[in-house]
């Protein structure tokens, strides 16, 4: 690690573990044109330009910041077996970048990588009915066959269907918790993390001892919204936490579907009112592969940047890196074109992760 990247980390923990730095707060400090390690050093007239508040407020804050230690957590973590990445270091989900509200910091389990950027989130009630739990783990293991990420919230019920789904399919599922990975919750789901660490990834904006609070769950939502290239919801009542994921995925520009429920079943108001606002209705990942417009082009009429990802295969076999850099996108940009090129049966991918032009 080189001294900066040392040096980001500390500032990305530190101002992680101040409560009065928030996300949006973070979010203004970038936009006022700041930066990671100058926001964990700046004094109370740096902060009150770039975040507009008053001086008193900046002095406050200032001091709070200057409390947090961030080398006990750093220590830890490492001991724990658990990686932190900061704001704009290797390894931090470029996503982030979109929200409205970003996290400074990162912790993680596991391993993100550039097949992750082709993901769906799987969400619903933690009350789900056997026909939910049913669906849920079905469309996670279909996802995950397919090579789509799965992405949920390691909650009771819909969630954690779809992660045991993917899993059982063998594929990648990532979990983003509401409480620091040293607390994780629900703590009967301990040994679903562990398996979740083994082939995908566990992670937290949380500092790693944060015990779960009903707003984290609300808070976190916006991350699984973002992780994703859709969010499907499988059950929901009305008043339902997953209906903020919704609400988080279109602010994104994230399509968003529902699997249709019995009527009179209190967890499938939410998902009916979505289908009545116009929510494609999915029964299937095919049927969301259908929404996503993955099934409906041919060779012959691709979209710009599909047609270049495969004319670069058209040379010769390569892993997504390999054409991400050939056809100048970003590997989670050149990951879903590479996926949506293998629905449509224009790309064979083999076991190493090499990609061929059919």
């Amino acid at each position: 690690m080189t001294t900066f990247e040392r040096a980001a980390l500390a500032a990305g923990v530190r101002l992680g573990l101040a409560p009065s730095f928030t996300p949006r707060r973070w979010r203004r400090y970038l936009d006022g044109g700041g930066r990671l390690v100058e926001a964990a050093g700046a004094g109370p007239g740096l902060l009150a330009r770039r975040l507009r508040v008053a001086r008193g407020e900046a002095r406050k804050l200032a001091r709070e910041i200057r409390r947090c230690d961030p080398e006990p957590e750093i220590e830890e973590a490492a001991r724990a077996g658990v990686e932190i990445v900061a704001w704009g270091q290797p390894g931090f989900p470029c996503a982030f970048g979109a929200l409205a509200d970003p996290p400074p910091v990162l912790y993680l389990r596991g391993s993100l990588g550039a097949d992750d950027g082709v993901a769906a989130a799987v969400v619903g009630s933690r009350r789900a009915t056997d026909y939910g739990l049913r669906v849920a783990r079905v469309l996670g293991a279909d996802l995950a066959r397919a090579g789509v990420t799965v992405v949920a919230g390691l909650a009771r019920g819909i969630d954690q269907a779809a992660h045991r789904g993917a899993l059982e399919a063998g594929g990648r599922t990532i979990a983003v918790l509401g409480s620091g990975l040293l607390q994780p919750y629900p703590p009967e789901h301990v040994g679903l993390i562990e398996n979740i660490v083994a082939s995908g990834a566990v992670v937290s904006e949380f500092p790693l001892h944060m015990p779960p609070r009903p707003t984290h769950f609300l808070q976190r939502n916006r991350l699984v919204a973002a992780l994703s290239l859709a969010v499907v919801v499988v059950e929901a009542a009305e008043r339902s936490g997953a209906l903020s994921t919704v609400r988080h995925a279109l602010d994104l520009g994230r399509e968003v579907v529902a699997v249709p429920g019995p009527v009179d079943s209190p967890v499938s108001l939410g998902t009916l009112r979505l289908l009545q606002e116009g929510a494609a209705p999915i029964g299937s990942a095919q049927d969301l592969f259908h929404a996503l417009g993955w099934c409906d082009t041919g060779p012959t009429d691709l979209p710009g940047e599909e047609r270049c990802v495969l004319d670069v295969l058209a040379e010769g076999g390569a892993t997504a890196a390999a054409v991400a850099r050939e056809a100048k996108l970003t590997e989670e940009v050149a990951a879903g074109h590479l996926l949506a090129l293998e629905v449509r049966g224009l790309v064979v991918r083999t076991e190493d992760g090499m990609f061929f032009a059919r």
